[in-house]
């Protein structure tokens, strides 16, 4: 491979492409990482000592898309590029150094917050509860150096064009939790969840691994000569990444901020409160990882080579295929959320010691998070266009706006009000609208009239589809099939939630096959040929030069 793509090698097709790649392992790892949720809810249910390991699961990690992930993927994108064109040794080069000096940062980082945790440890005045929280952090604080190293291994594949690695990696960190949830589930546990925290760790190192193969493959292939040298500090490297990264790290440390108020919040309602968020936010996540991430991670290093080779056309027509697929996704999974929450949530997590009141609580969650599935998908995919652009500072204020919203809302809803933990999960959707609409009107004139002002119609008719097919559902779910759940919750009656497997499964599977039968007559009803060709790959053909 040398230097940089041909300037025809990047169309909507090859988007298209490996996004799917990029889906395809990513929806194995979802897969697993359900499963390793239901092994948790099975085992442990929602108690305390599991929503304390979640919450130290989420401080431990609170880094992870700092260094590893986030920031660290939208700073290395672009410059990686930048080297590339000039050669692919340097771009190796580069890669390499900045895999060395992240390491030896990471080592420091680990030792400065271990050291901090067993001080804070050993002579602060804690409560039984957050002694558990800070234990659970330390035990699983050398997680973080494996899983940021992945994170950078994740971001040179992508820009080769290797999607499923990246993705189907996480299965292992998932298989190792169900096993061990599994074996552990007959501990106390307080007990149990000690043990998790190692199994973490081996979790994380085991991911790691599975992205060392193809990376020595790529060396092995290509026109460069590996040296351990490479791999020691380089000053300049870090200095040529500083800005970049430091603007992310800004913009996905409001995020993660925002996380973590969530869970405190959420903590402060009720002492479950972050299991319920937890297991809520997973399933709203699902659609957004398998299509929103899979869109916007493979979007990233096409639209910075179409700003290299002075494209412009080619950048608008990749974001306006981007945001197509987005809206014609996101908008009816927005309504099947809201229709399907109570029993998709039963089906799945419905058994062991996850209780009647765990999945009326968790469902309002869902609802919630639901509010905020279509902003969060558009805004991955519109902040992809200002780190193509290098332009990290419009992510950065938008990411800020929404952190102070949330704040604000949390501390009006729970802190005020007294709201319970779907507060916190309102309080996020609301947030992530405010991001959305910032990006939106700091983007170029050019994207409205080329990628936006398209949209418009097939946006109106995707909505009225998704509208038509959830009132439909909705009628023949409560008086055919009998599920009155949808309207005891809104009617703040907590229902009773059948544990017959076999009825979950009837009330899952009948609910959804129903919504989506009248969505897909909705959509032949409406002519929304988007729906129609979701899954179909636009020609090879397509591919257009810079105008």
């Amino acid at each position: 491979m040398g230097g940089m793509n041909s300037k025809n090698s990047d169309s909507p097709y090859t988007l298209f492409r490996s996004a799917k790649h990029f889906f395809s392992g990513t929806l194995l790892s979802r897969i697993s990482g359900m499963g390793r949720d239901i092994a948790m809810t099975f085992a442990f249910g929602t108690s305390p000592a599991v929503a304390a390991f979640l919450l130290a699961f989420r401080f431990a990690h609170l880094c992870r898309r700092l260094f590893g992930e986030g920031a660290l993927h939208t700073a290395f994108i672009p410059l990686f590029e930048d080297s590339r064109a000039r050669s692919t040794p340097e771009a190796y080069t580069f890669f390499l150094h900045l895999k060395g000096g992240l390491s030896l940062f990471l080592l420091v980082l680990l030792f400065a917050i271990m050291g901090s945790l067993g001080m804070i440890l050993t002579f602060g005045s804690l409560s039984p509860a957050n002694r558990e929280i800070i234990w659970l952090t330390l035990l699983m604080m050398p997680s973080l150096f494996f899983i940021c190293l992945f994170g950078l291994n994740s971001a040179f594949l992508n820009c080769e064009k290797h999607f499923f690695i990246p993705g189907i990696a996480p299965v292992t960190f998932n298989l190792i939790s169900i096993v061990s949830a599994l074996l552990l589930r007959n501990y106390l546990p307080e007990q149990a969840m000690v043990w998790l925290s190692f199994t973490v760790i081996l979790g994380c190192a085991c991911q790691w691994l599975i992205t060392i193969p193809p990376i020595y493959a790529l060396f092995e292939r290509g026109p460069f000569c590996f040296s351990w040298k490479l791999l020691l500090p380089n000053f300049a490297v870090l200095k040529r990444l500083g800005k970049p990264l430091l603007f992310g790290m800004l913009g996905v440390a409001a995020s993660q901020i925002n996380n973590t108020i969530d869970v405190l919040f959420a903590r402060y309602a009720h002492e479950e409160g972050p299991a319920y968020l937890w297991y809520a936010i997973r399933l709203q996540q699902l659609p957004l990882a398998l299509f929103g991430i899979s869109l916007s991670g493979a979007l990233l290093p096409p639209l910075t080579r179409a700003i290299k080779e002075n494209q412009p056309h080619l950048f608008f027509q990749l974001l306006r295929f981007s945001l197509e697929k987005a809206l014609v996704l996101m908008i009816p999974l927005s309504f099947a959320l809201l229709l399907l929450a109570t029993c998709s949530i039963n089906f799945i997590y419905g058994r062991g010691q996850f209780s009647n009141h765990s999945t009326y609580q968790t469902t309002l969650c869902l609802w919630g998070y639901g509010l905020g599935l279509l902003p969060m998908a558009l805004v991955l995919i519109l902040a992809a266009v200002f780190y193509a652009q290098k332009n990290y500072r419009i992510p950065l204020i938008a990411s800020m706006l929404a952190l102070g919203l949330n704040g604000f809302l949390n501390t009006i809803l729970v802190g005020v009000w007294n709201g319970g933990a779907a507060s916190v999960a309102l309080a996020t959707s609301v947030s992530a609208w405010v991001n959305l609409f910032y990006l939106l009107f700091a983007l170029p004139k050019r994207a409205f009239s080329e990628s936006l002002f398209p949209l418009l119609r097939p946006l109106g008719k995707i909505t009225l589809s998704a509208f038509l097919a959830f009132s439909g559902a909705w009628v023949i779910t409560h008086f055919l099939i009998g599920d009155t759940s949808l309207q005891a919750l809104l009617t703040q009656t907590p229902p009773h939630f059948s544990r017959e497997f076999s009825r979950q499964c009837f009330y899952f599977f009948s609910e959804t096959l129903v919504f989506f039968l009248l969505l897909g007559m909705a959509s032949w009803a409406c002519r929304v040929h988007e729906v129609k060709s979701f899954f179909k790959a636009p020609p090879v053909s397509l591919s257009i030069n810079s105008s």
